[in-house]
């Protein structure tokens, strides 16, 4: 029999040959065939385009990490400058990234260059000129994303893209001009001018049947386009998105309740030992009278202590210094000498000695027992047995009975939600064995029967429907829980239950406490978790119908208000008149009310000096910065017209008075002239939305489209 290796070597060049056509067949013909048959972009589509140009996800995912590339080299260079750590100079999320290169452009259109010299002076400006050029090209020569390095070149690229966006971002500022008096004016205003206003709420959604059936092609524009973006309740733009949803089971324990109940049980014999118990650290009195004689004592002390020279009536002629007897320092120091006519604040301070001077020869023998402190033995120097230095025990009583009924009730809670804990968690593992057993016939496990331990323990048990943590949250309740937790670093720490229950790592039947701040305690559990995901076009349609509509009704809503506003201009009267007289009264909804005095912004009462915010007056839906913008520029008795925030609700807007009068208003802007405290935030939220609408007027001229949400940053 001939071999294989014989055959091969009869034809081998004949072999040989085809082998080489084959190659080359698959190196020139097969790739362009497999990517017509993958549209030739699937290994890299394209991730992001806008007019002029586009990023495949390749070259973004290099654009984000060079950025942190340039970042670790200029904290390196900063080190070497002797600066400590240092805020990030680039942005590394991809939507950033992103709106660094259109401003660049932007800047670019308009006539801004920055040039090498002008990266350099930046470099010399950020190490503060402290670091040689030889070791700067060090650093540069050491940067590398994976194994590859980075140029000096592309270095500068990143950082001449970055200065010219920030140089285009600032032109665009309102405060690069300064700070003119009629903003401040305008700043004032927002916080101390308060308005009253008859409205009429014209409904959207009212008019959605009114417009024309949208066609396919518009409908399936409008997913594509919102697909990826989740819901917000105060957004203008629909999300079609699905959020992250969780359906949990809790159990209520009503503080009024169980301290009721634990109150009849607490004896008169209890709240008399825990008063002798606790009274000298608890219920200690200082009788009003004693406590104005010591103060005056005190400042009597303090005025004596002035030298004889600051008390003009005094007519005995100062002792001599060294006749003067010294005192020790250690029980009381001499004070500063008081400005002559100067009121004395406090009292002087006595200090205590806690390290005893070594014994003498004239000093008694030292005893077996050890001394006892200075304030200890003042405490022993109050005399316990005295009832006039305690509060009496009818007056505390009550207090008493309350803090001995709440622990009970603790302690009463606290049991019950062990067990009920401890049953849930046998559940879970009987289900958990179950499920993964799945023998035919078996039933599953039988989850313990709520309702019947909430009536038997005086508890209330409730189950959610599948919801997002929004709405979780504005169904109070449980949803506004928190609990403590212990750490070093944070010893009054707390976390939410939205951060417990909502958490990927939360796993279910896994019971969580948690208490609300009228003192009612919850224990929960997750049973269902639905991560958020995107929805196909078919099972979103009637939701993608319904936003497409509300989105067509508003320019019907705008001009249904408008025409009531006209109205009511026209014939001078209310605008509840106008709607009165008009067709448009048949709408649902379409009320005149009055709302006020309100301010556009409404300072933090808790904490004197917080930040102000926008006011949300009683009865408008979401108001925003165009109802109250389109409010607070009106005359009284003038109108106009707004949507609220969401553009769900358009207003139209009669102003009936403002308080104060503007004399007034402007006498107070003037005496708070200097304080530009209480308007810092304003200012800095102004800067804010003209950054926001800044980007969001490039990006809508640049026509950018993702074709997919973009990562590391939320907006």
């Amino acid at each position: 029999m001939v071999g294989s290796f014989e055959i091969f070597r009869k034809y081998q060049r004949t072999l040989l040959a085809g082998v080489a056509i084959l190659a080359m067949l698959a190196f020139f013909v097969l790739p362009p065939f497999l990517q017509m048959g993958s549209s030739g972009t699937v290994q890299d589509p394209v991730a992001v385009s806008w007019q002029g140009g586009e990023l495949r996800e390749g070259g973004l995912e290099r654009a984000v990490a060079i950025r942190g590339v340039v970042n670790r080299f200029l904290a390196e260079a900063a080190a070497l400058g002797g600066r400590g750590p240092t805020r990030q100079f680039l942005p590394e999320q991809e939507e950033q990234t992103v709106q660094t290169i259109l401003l660049a452009q932007d800047a670019k259109d308009n006539g801004v260059v920055v040039s090498d010299r002008a990266v350099n002076a930046f470099l010399a400006q950020w190490t503060g000129n402290l670091v040689r050029p030889e070791q700067l090209a060090d650093l540069l020569s050491r940067l590398r994303i994976g194994p590859l390095t980075v140029s000096q070149q592309e270095v500068f690229d990143v950082l001449r893209t970055q200065l010219a966006a920030q140089t285009m971002l600032m032109l665009h500022q309102p405060a690069f001009s300064g700070n003119p008096p009629g903003w401040r004016w305008d700043h004032f205003r927002r916080l101390d001018q308060r308005a009253t206003v008859e409205l009429i709420p014209v409904i959207v959604e009212n008019f959605a049947d009114a417009v024309a059936k949208p066609s396919e092609a518009a409908l399936r524009s409008l997913y594509e386009k919102h697909k990826n973006v989740l819901p917000e309740a105060r957004s203008s733009t629909p999300g079609f998105r699905e959020p992250h949803r969780v359906q949990y089971e809790y159990l209520v324990a009503k503080r009024g309740v169980f301290d009721e109940a634990s109150s009849k049980e607490v004896t008169d014999e209890q709240i008399a030992d825990y008063y002798e118990k606790n009274k000298i650290a608890m219920f200690r009195a200082r009788p009003a009278a004693e406590a104005s004689a010591t103060e005056k004592q005190a400042t009597e002390a303090a005025i004596e202590q002035k030298p004889a020279a600051d008390k003009p009536n005094s007519d005995k002629p100062a002792a001599p210094e060294a006749a003067k007897p010294k005192e020790p320092a250690s029980v009381q120091p001499a004070e500063p000498a008081a400005t002559p006519g100067a009121s004395v604040s406090r009292p002087p301070v006595v200090l205590a000695s806690f390290k005893q001077p070594a014994a003498t020869a004239t000093d008694k023998p030292a005893t077996d027992k050890p001394a006892e402190p200075a304030d200890a033995k003042a405490a022993d120097a109050v005399p316990k047995d005295d009832p006039a230095q305690f509060e009496p025990l009818e007056k505390v009583k009550d207090e008493i009975r309350k803090r001995l009924a709440q622990s009970r009730s603790d302690a009463r809670i606290d049991a019950i939600f062990t067990k009920v804990a401890g049953d849930v968690a046998s559940y879970a593992e009987d289900y958990a064995l179950w499920q993964a057993r799945r023998s035919t016939g078996v039933e599953a496990p039988r989850p313990p029967d709520l309702a019947k331990i909430a009536e038997k323990q005086g508890l209330e048990w409730a189950r959610s429907q599948l919801i997002p943590a929004d709405a979780a949250i504005a169904a109070g309740g449980i949803g506004s829980s928190f609990e403590r937790f212990s750490d070093p670093a944070n010893p009054f720490g707390f976390r939410s239950w939205i951060d417990q229950m909502y958490a990927s790592n939360t796993m279910s039947l896994r019971p969580i406490t948690s208490r609300d701040i009228e003192g009612n305690r919850y224990l929960s559990w997750k049973t269902e978790d639905q991560p958020e995901f995107t929805p196909s076009f078919d099972t979103a349609r009637s939701d993608v119908e319904r936003a497409w509509r509300i989105i067509e009704a508003r320019g019907l809503a705008r001009n249904r208000a408008e025409e009531i506003a006209r109205q009511a201009t026209s014939t001078g009267r209310s605008l509840g008149e106008a709607v009165a007289e008009a067709a448009a009264a048949k709408v649902a909804g379409m009320e005149s009310m009055q709302v006020g005095p309100f301010s556009w912004f409404e300072q933090d009462e808790v904490a004197a000096g917080g930040a102000p915010r926008m006011s949300s007056p009683d009865g408008v839906s979401m108001p925003g910065e165009e109802f109250m913008r389109a409010v607070f520029s009106l005359e009284p008795n003038g109108t106009a017209v707004a949507f609220n925030e969401p553009q769900t609700v358009c207003y139209a807007i009669r102003m009936v008075s403002q308080e104060p009068e503007p004399e007034i208003l402007r006498e107070r802007f003037a005496a708070a002239r200097g304080d530009r405290q209480r308007t810092m935030a304003i200012e800095q939220g102004e800067a804010t939305r003209s950054f926001r609408t800044t980007i969001d007027d490039m990006e809508k001229r640049r026509r950018l489209d993702w074709k997919r949400q973009p990562r590391g940053f939320d907006r």
